[in-house]
């Protein structure tokens, strides 16, 4: 047994020594890979540590800038276009389905104590963002529904915005910040102004083109009373009024010409016949003066006759 057991022990011995050999190169590679897994998990939990501890820090910036911005603006409501609630656009109101006494929008109390129709402030959720509809009255206010009038003179324009979206959600709130609303009312008095504006605008557009239209006609009747319109009716004496002015001052003044043609003529042939006549008495004048006086024809005795010239005329 001795012997045995001294054969068996050299047998675990040496088997032992063979599973070393191959073993322990394995366990040191299996240790090496545990220790590197284990200093990234450290590293990734630092990380994670630091940027948690960031996110938290951020988280608690925006939780208490969330509440400042809470101030001021009292109540909301949260309106979406699906189930009872809804939003219809009828002209320049807006009739709200989901939104009335039972979700807590109430008549408010004036300075004489009399019940007033409170304001809303609506908001609407664009795919650009949340945007700023404007002021409206609550009036009437029932249980789930109500009927919003704008405080402000709404554009065609701005329906049309309300109505782009009809999916969108809307948020109504009673109040706002006083510095925004501010804000809001110099929009809305400058809003104002660039609608007086563009009224008087396209006032004087229409006076424009009316005066234009009116011009237009003026000159078309002028253009006729000087080029002739052939549709006029010929009147006599006023060849004008179809021939047109331009061509009747024309023929005048080729009669005017023709006439001072003639008249050049007659002045002419005038002239000629005063100078034949100023030529006749001229004459007439010397065979007057030759003519014998009384005293020569007394003198002149009988049977004699005194020479003379001949006065025969010539």
């Amino acid at each position: 047994m001795a012997t045995i057991g001294k054969f068996c022990l050299t047998l675990t011995v040496l088997g032992l020594a063979v599973v070393s050999v191959w073993l322990v190169p394995t366990v040191g590679k299996l240790q090496n890979d545990v220790g590197t897994q284990l200093r990234d998990s450290k590293d990734k939990l630092a990380d994670a540590k630091k940027e948690f501890d960031q996110r938290k820090a951020k988280h608690l910036e925006s939780s208490h800038a969330l509440g400042r911005l809470q101030i001021g603006w009292d109540k909301s409501w949260d309106v979406e276009q699906a189930g009872n609630a809804g939003i219809t656009v009828e002209g320049a109101r807006i009739a709200v389905s989901g939104l009335g006494t039972d979700s807590g929008l109430i008549p408010v109390v004036d300075g004489d104590g009399q019940e007033a129709a409170p304001a809303v402030h609506a908001f609407i959720a664009l795919p650009e963002g949340m945007a700023y509809v404007g002021e409206f009255l609550a009036e009437p206010i029932e249980a789930l529904n109500t009927t919003l009038t704008p405080t402000w003179q709404v554009t065609q324009e701005e329906v049309e915005d309300w109505q782009r979206a009809p999916e969108a959600s809307w948020r109504f709130r009673t109040l706002i910040p006083s510095d925004k609303r501010l804000r809001i009312d110099r929009c809305n008095v400058h809003l104002q102004y660039l609608l007086e504006k563009a009224v008087d605008l396209d006032a004087n557009v229409t006076r424009q083109r009316a005066s234009l239209e009116d011009a237009e006609q003026q000159l078309q009747q002028r253009q006729r009373e000087l080029l002739g319109d052939p549709g006029a009716p010929e009147i006599p004496g006023f060849p004008e009024l179809s021939a047109g002015l331009t061509k009747a001052i024309r023929d005048l003044e080729d009669q005017r010409n023709d006439m001072l043609f003639v008249i050049d003529q007659l002045r002419r042939d005038l002239q000629h016949e005063a100078q034949k006549r100023e030529q006749h008495l001229q004459r007439l004048q010397e065979l007057s003066e030759q003519l014998p006086t009384e005293d020569e024809q007394t003198t002149e005795q009988p049977g004699q006759r005194a020479e003379r010239p001949d006065r025969r005329l010539r």
